[in-house]
């Protein structure tokens, strides 16, 4: 619930509680009773409740523009489609050739999602004007009930002389109004609280716009926006994030003539989309052309082998349907047979090399390969897993003397060392001391990781030999979870703001403690 709604809610609470200890035992009459002053002053209190905000007409307008502009997308897509399909003109030969032929399929995609898109907008927004019009029914009939209240009493101050029986009436009528007023900030809230959500993940998924650059066309932003790690379903594994593509645009913007024509250089002779895609996401990690180049030089020659880049460079597929639970190993996250997990109490190190790699695929390449690609002396489970352990020594060597967990603060310094100099945003810790506080932080968590860029959470406060995860997705009111046991899972909203997430590790650790959200500028 939203800090408006827990203050409505807290009013209608303090009014239903003033009015239970209003007391008539047989007084009023001639003799009056200032309990039915009091009683007349708390209905008139409860008359003036601001009634839930919104026009659902307004709503529901909005929501069929949306399904307009939803059946235009679907007629772009179905024509663009049909050029995808039926093969490009035969002058059209060579890498030429090819690249056409990736924008047209990247456009009916792109096409695609935005009929989608903009069909679940004109769906939420309908779900909206209805829940805004319950929202406001319901308050109506709380003020009948309380307008009945209140022609009980007699007018003005003569409610003194309010017989007992007349005022217990008018209470109780009072109470079921307050009732109706609750269900209705209850609505609202619900309502919003669905809207927000929904629309705020489609918001977040506009891509191709947020890679700003005078250095790119039109069609080249809609190919790299497209391109997707092999394994899941496309729409849920963008190599780009949020992040990497507004970070790639500024230093595109910013690159000297000599390091642009270099660069150029290597995203025309990428073998693949996915190939390309992963050159701007070690762009916009930071490295230098020196580096960029070096490992373009590595990876080339697998860059028409989207299943290889994946294994190599992207820990972590998403998959909507994962829901492992405890003795359940059907999420594993692997390479080479070698699962992706801490080896005693270092979940803050292990998850967190895990995320370096997820963002960076420059050191995701130096884990699974030892920088030798290929070379079956390096390029094998047994030599990741030395790695990997070196790494996690590296990372957990870092925590206070004399603690077997990570204090929060020195989980926050290792996670901007580790992540955020690659996302290029420091994190702040946020303590979760109650079930509000982590209803608070939700849409930021929301906002982070629907960037790309992952949120630690300490479960049972992981500096007191509790736990780190990492929540690296959102998706319709569930948490996506990175487990540093090496599997990911999905938790619902609810369930974190209850306090109830065993089913991200084990009932030992059920409680949201801590998060640390990335800083935004």
């Amino acid at each position: 619930m939203t800090a408006l709604g827990r203050r409505r809610k807290g009013a209608l609470e303090k009014l239903r509680g003033k009015l239970e200890a209003l007391h008539f035992d047989g007084k009023g009459g001639f003799d009056g009773d200032t309990d039915n002053i009091k009683l007349a002053h708390l209905i008139d209190e409860a008359l003036g409740f601001p009634a839930p905000d919104g026009s659902p007409d307004t709503v529901a307008g909005k929501a069929a523009d949306y399904r307009r502009a939803a059946t235009l997308a679907d007629e772009v897509r179905s024509g663009v489609s049909a050029v995808a399909t039926a093969g490009l003109p035969n002058t059209w030969v060579g890498e030429a050739g090819s690249k056409a032929s990736e924008v047209t399929k990247a456009a009916a995609r792109s096409a695609e999602r935005m009929s989608e898109t903009f069909g679940t907008a004109a769906r939420e927004l309908v779900r909206l004007a209805e829940g805004i019009g319950t929202a406001q029914s319901k308050h109506g009939f709380g003020l009948d009930a309380l307008r009945a209240a209140r022609n009980m009493l007699p007018e003005g101050d003569n409610a003194f002389f309010a017989n007992a029986e007349d005022a217990k009436r008018a209470r109780k009528a009072a109470l079921d109004g307050i009732g109706y007023l609750e269900s209705g900030v209850e609505a609202a809230e619900e309502a919003g609280k669905r809207a927000e959500r929904e629309l705020d993940k489609l918001a977040s998924e506009a891509r191709s716009g947020r890679l700003d650059t005078r250095h790119l066309s039109d069609a080249d932003r809609v190919v790299l926006t497209d391109a997707a790690a092999h394994g899941g379903d496309p729409d849920e594994n963008e190599i780009l994030t949020n992040r990497d593509l507004e970070r790639s645009g500024v230093r595109l913007n910013s690159l000297s003539a000599h390091d642009r024509a270099a660069y150029d250089k290597l995203l025309d002779g990428a073998k693949s989309p996915q190939e390309r895609a992963y050159l701007v996401k070690a762009l916009a990690a930071g490295y230098p052309m020196s580096r960029i180049q070096d490992f373009a030089h590595k990876i080339h020659p697998y860059g028409d082998k989207p299943a290889w880049l994946q294994k190599h460079l992207t820990p972590i597929v998403t998959r909507s349907d994962d829901s492992r639970r405890e003795g359940d190993q059907s999420n594993k996250v692997t390479f080479d047979g070698q699962m992706w997990d801490q080896e005693g109490p270092t979940c803050v190190a292990l998850s967190t090399v895990t995320m370096h790699a997820q963002s960076d695929p420059l050191y995701a390449l130096e884990l699974t390969t030892g920088g030798h690609p290929g070379d079956p002396d390096y390029d094998n489970g047994e030599a990741f897993e030395e790695r990997l352990r070196d790494e996690e020594t590296r990372v957990y060597d870092r925590r206070a003397e004399g603690q077997v967990g990570m204090v929060p603060r020195e989980s926050e310094m290792i996670a901007d060392d580790e992540i955020g100099a690659h996302t290029g945003a420091d994190y702040d810790t946020h303590f979760l001391k109650s079930k509000e506080a982590r209803a608070d932080v939700l849409p930021q968590v929301r906002d982070a990781v629907n960037s790309g860029q992952p949120v630690p959470v300490g479960v049972d406060g992981s500096y007191k030999g509790g736990h780190q995860m990492m929540i690296i997705g959102e998706e319709g009111g569930r948490l996506q979870i990175y487990n540093p046991w090496g599997f990911t899972t999905w938790v619902t909203e609810d369930d974190f703001v209850n306090g109830t997430m065993a089913g991200a590790s084990n009932y030992k650790y059920t409680t949201p403690a801590e998060v640390h959200l990335p800083r935004t500028e």
